[in-house]
């Protein structure tokens, strides 16, 4: 099965062109000063409160916390300008996008399905994201801008007689594919490929009876970062932080947390991961860092959902 993936893998790359209450998250890691951080990216994420959730960004030591737009599930764009995310608007959840300081924004979806979990595409032309408008959860495609031929919108994964679902996506940095979760045999979670151009060629990276979540590539595309409960027992729902290669192979657990530990995103050198994490599903969530190879967690504060920007 390896054989025939990279068979088909070089092939196509061929063809291709807030203060927080620590006592809540002892669970989930360690929280010491974070030292000064000489990056000058900085990582976008939601607060969740009572009139909903708030999409901010901040630096990477958890300074200069700036609130931007209601919404939720951000995620930038290539060239770090703008933040993709999804927002409900007269109860309809639809793809928007902003400048980076939370300017201009536009809507770019106007279904009335729920459309949600918007992720770039590395050229910037267009948009991925989840939608149920054709009866469940599934992965689409559009362009950003309309342009000559049109918004281009295309359904990459299908529907099941069961109506399984395929969603939280994520674009590869080189282009080529789309990973996402799919739960096609039963209620629990897999990671799979997809052919980031038609949906074709779709390749299952994980095999367990665990929870497997909310991909995320390192930015040479050569690896995924993803949650799972495959520690426990199987669906505890105590989640980590994993890494696998592209081929599924080679997964090791990142983190060691009593809690929920979920939605990765590396920084764009590679170096780190930041993440979320709360001590059960009622619990407030808080962003952690991490380096790459899962040591030295460090609590940034309140929120959820970070997208590292690529500059």
């Amino acid at each position: 099965m390896k054989t025939t993936f990279f068979l088909k893998f070089r092939i196509m790359s061929i063809l291709g062109s807030a203060i927080v209450l620590v006592s809540l998250f002892s669970s989930c890691g360690n929280t010491p000063a974070l030292p000064g951080s000489a990056d000058n990216t900085k990582i976008a994420y939601v607060v969740y409160g009572e009139e909903g959730p708030s999409i901010y960004t901040m630096a990477p030591d958890g300074s200069d916390k700036t609130r931007l737009a209601s919404g939720s599930s951000p995620c930038w764009s290539p060239d770090g300008s703008r933040i993709a995310y999804s927002a409900r608007v007269d109860d309809n959840s639809d793809i928007y996008y902003m400048d980076a300081d939370g300017g201009n924004i536009t809507r770019l979806t106007t279904d009335p399905a729920r459309d949600s979990g918007p992720s770039w595409s590395p050229d910037g032309s267009m948009i991925a994201f989840q939608s149920n408008r054709s009866g469940s959860s599934q992965v689409w495609r559009t362009n950003v801008d309309a342009g000559a031929w049109g918004y281009n919108l295309t359904q990459l994964t299908e529907d099941t007689p069961h109506k399984r679902v395929n969603n939280f996506l994520s674009w590869s940095p080189n282009g080529l594919w789309i990973a996402f979760e799919a739960d096609r045999d039963r209620d629990d979670p897999e990671i799979y490929l997809a052919n980031a151009v038609d949906g074709t060629n779709q390749q299952r990276l994980t095999f367990t009876r665990a929870l497997d979540e909310v991909p995320c590539w390192s930015p040479d595309s050569k690896q995924i970062v993803f949650s799972s409960d495959m520690h426990g027992e199987p669906q505890s729902g105590n989640y980590d932080i994993y890494i696998m290669n592209i081929d599924g192979s080679g997964q090791t657990r990142l983190t060691e947390t009593d809690g929920q530990a979920s939605n990765p995103s590396m920084s764009p050198d590679g170096s780190r991961i930041a993440y979320d994490c709360s001590a059960g599903r009622e619990s407030v969530r808080e962003i952690f860092i991490i380096n790459a190879d899962g040591s030295s967690p460090v609590s940034l504060g309140e929120g959820g959902d970070p997208a590292w920007s690529p500059y």
